[in-house]
């Protein structure tokens, strides 16, 4: 930045139920913030707010402000700081990384904001593609970039969102693998003697999310009433271990039930875990998680990931994900006729055209079950 001009963006963020506007911009090469409530309850009044937050940028960027001296990537990370207070934790972090990985180049050769094209933005994405990124991580990078655009677009640092007119590559089907009953039994068997077994275990029984399984809690384990209550998740930020109240969708918040082997391996996980807990002593964490390592500490979800990489692959297994275990219960379930309903629910989902988009590829197998079955059924001669 050159003399003492500056670039202002904005957001608001909720503060003890009031929409409150937080101002941002480089002065000099500096970050400065400024903060202001618009007095307005939360509820029911996002755009009367919007509509205050604009009016106080219009005001500051007609006071002889330039935006001449921004660079496209400059704007990208103060939109990212403008955006930090609106999202989770996790979310941001998500986007600061696709941002800062795949933007920085630009660095190289800076591109005012003002001058920025669909063409500049065009050349982004060829040139990440030719280098082999998959159009999937393209379509999360443009979901960044056009965000931050149309941001600049509104508050009149753009005259239109030159994101909006490039041609986007087609996003890439993932199938995700799953094992069959053999293999999960096979599993897990070999994986009883590794921390992350509780894990494994009730993730194949019962489809859950990594987040999910991380979350679960003992006060969410009902043995008298023979029930299981998925309602708490964890996410990993900044290699820390953060807790939500709170499930992906309203569908994921679920209650599935307590069957026999499970209660019976949950109690002795119990007992097991009251032992460590006398054992560590003051070096025990204390907490509430069903799946933690011996001395309490909770699982950093990352760690769940990689090690049950190297599980099945020091013991031959084919290779699949954490997550694919999901998969896997899914599977089963539709090998021993349930619906596409009765799986949805079990798995949380919340629309059947997700589930049905997910496992189309193990419904075509049922499909064509049926059509060998109709095939021996109406054979002549």
């Amino acid at each position: 930045m050159a003399g003492t001009q500056a670039t202002y963006t904005g957001c608001l963020y909720e503060r003890n139920g009031k929409w409150q506007m937080r101002i941002n911009h480089y002065e000099n090469g500096q970050r400065k913030a400024e903060t202001k409530s618009t007095k307005l309850p939360v509820k029911g009044n996002k755009k009367k707010a919007q509509a205050m937050l604009n009016d106080w940028l219009e005001e500051l960027n007609t006071q002889g402000t330039s935006f001449a001296e921004i660079g496209f990537y400059e704007y990208l990370l103060e939109w990212l700081e403008s955006y930090k207070h609106s999202v989770e934790n996790i979310t941001y972090a998500g986007y600061k990384d696709i941002i800062t990985r795949y933007v920085s180049g630009q660095r190289e050769a800076p591109i005012p904001l003002k001058e920025l094209t669909p063409m500049h933005i065009q050349a982004l994405y060829n040139r990440h593609i030719d280098q082999g990124l998959s159009p999937n991580t393209v379509l999360k990078l443009h979901a960044n970039v056009r965000k931050a655009l149309q941001h600049a677009y509104q508050i009149d640092m753009l005259p239109t969102n030159p994101a909006d007119k490039v041609m986007l590559p087609k996003k890439k089907r993932f199938t995700g693998g799953f094992y069959d009953e053999r293999q999960i039994v096979q599993l897990l068997e070999l994986a009883k003697g590794e921390a992350m077994y509780p894990a494994i275990l009730l993730t194949a029984f019962y489809g859950l999310r990594r987040s999910e399984v991380l979350g679960l809690k003992w006060d969410a384990v009902d043995f008298s009433n023979g029930v299981i209550h998925i309602r708490n998740t964890v996410v990993e930020y900044q290699r820390v271990v953060e807790e939500k109240e709170q499930t992906k969708t309203k569908a994921s918040y679920r209650t599935l039930p307590l069957a026999k082997e499970i209660a019976d391996y949950l109690r002795q996980l119990q007992r097991t875990q009251q032992e460590n807990r006398e054992f560590f002593g003051d070096g025990y964490i204390e907490n509430d998680f069903v799946c933690k390592r011996e001395n309490g500490e909770p699982f950093i979800p990352n760690y769940i990931t990689s090690r049950f990489l190297k599980i099945i692959r020091n013991h031959g297994l084919p290779e699949i994900r954490f997550h694919d275990l999901r998969h896997s219960a899914a599977s089963l379930l539709l090998a021993n006729g349930f619906s596409l309903k009765e799986i949805q629910e079990y798995l949380g989902h919340g629309d059947i055209s997700t589930t049905a988009n997910i496992y189309s590829h193990l419904l075509f197998e049922s499909k064509q079950n049926m059509a060998d079955r109709m095939d021996n059924l109406l054979r002549m001669g």
